[in-house]
């Protein structure tokens, strides 16, 4: 147990270290080379990074087979692997390109960034309850709340910050700057209270529900269990929040486009066990649906199934 902790120890010196370093190189590199000379950098930095990074291509290479594997070929999915490595890349300079290259960066995301069912979110507002919008590691998710907070709505996001401080007081900076609201994961008693807060006041608040949570609740994502994390339906039961989703899809090179979802229509049982089940369910589902059209966009390094099955045989399976 200790040789493990250690293991997982070094991993995350390593793992700051190395994001550290690419840090102070992408900072100089954004401001002095042109787009276009980035946008390459970022296919020749991604394709390095699917060559060297042997337990996250594995990682990719793996979760998609799991995803994918009755669909597409093993070169589809070791192409679509590679792609995902590069669109990560990308994903990291154009967002330093909207916060460092010295355009406006309002002026610039506005016109760069469409936004599709706004509507959903004045709706909700009407309510006075504030809004839960579920969201994922997906495209340049990053700057989404930004962009909506140009337009007038109370956006606020749950951040997870990285371990490494150096690393943890640049994205804390630039956020700042550039006038992202975040409210830090940890500690929880204190993310909450203020999640709370935020909520009572009728703003919005993004919770990024895709990533896996061992002592979640477990339910299906591309037909095999996954844990997952609960607490945007606890929020949602305890305050009566609407639930939106809303995602951040590339569209191309400088063009992106956030879609809101209408809420999640979910009947609730009265059972607290089991409607926190069925609202996880929802909103699970609708992340699969936009990862499945937009495969390249998600974050497949990431260990989306890790750990066995959490019984759910008394739970109900619908989610209508």
């Amino acid at each position: 147990m200790k040789r493990k902790k250690l293991l997982k120890h070094l991993k995350r010196k390593v793992t700051g270290l190395a994001t550290r370093y690419f840090i102070y190189l992408l900072i100089p590199a954004v401001k002095n080379l042109s787009e276009t000379a980035l946008f390459r950098l970022s296919r020749i930095l991604g394709t390095m990074a699917f060559s060297v990074a042997r337990v996250r291509r594995a990682m990719a290479i793996h979760n998609l087979e799991l995803a994918f594997g009755n669909e597409k070929s093993p070169e589809e999915i070791t192409a679509l692997a590679k792609t995902v490595f590069c669109e990560l890349t990308w994903g990291a300079i154009e967002t330093a390109i909207l916060l460092l290259k010295g355009e406006d960066t309002q002026n610039r995301l506005t016109r760069e960034t469409e936004v599709e069912g706004a509507e959903y979110l004045d709706q909700a507002l009407k309510k006075k309850k504030g809004v839960i919008c579920i969201s994922a590691h997906f495209g340049n998710f990053t700057l989404m709340t930004l962009r909506l907070s140009l337009m007038g709505y109370p956006c606020n996001m749950i951040v997870r910050d990285l371990a490494d401080p150096v690393v943890r007081k640049i994205f804390q900076d630039l956020r700042d700057q550039s006038g992202i609201r975040w409210i830090p994961l940890d500690p929880k008693i204190r993310s909450v209270s203020q999640s709370l807060r935020w909520l009572k006041n009728n703003g919005i608040l993004f919770l990024y529900a895709d990533q896996h949570k061992k002592r979640g609740v477990y339910v299906d994502f591309f037909g095999r269990p996954a844990g997952t994390v609960e607490g945007p339906a606890i929020l949602h039961l305890r305050t009566g929040a609407e639930m939106l989703c809303a995602f951040s899809v590339r569209l191309g090179r400088g063009k992106n486009k956030v879609i809101i979802t209408p809420p999640l229509n979910i009947r609730k049982t009265g059972n607290r066990e089991q409607d926190i089940f069925l609202v996880t369910k929802a909103y699970t589902e609708t992340i699969e649906a936009f990862v499945r059209q937009y495969p390249e966009q998600w974050w497949w390094v990431h260990n989306r199934w890790k750990g066995q099955r959490k019984s759910n045989r008394n739970l109900p399976e619908h989610s209508s």
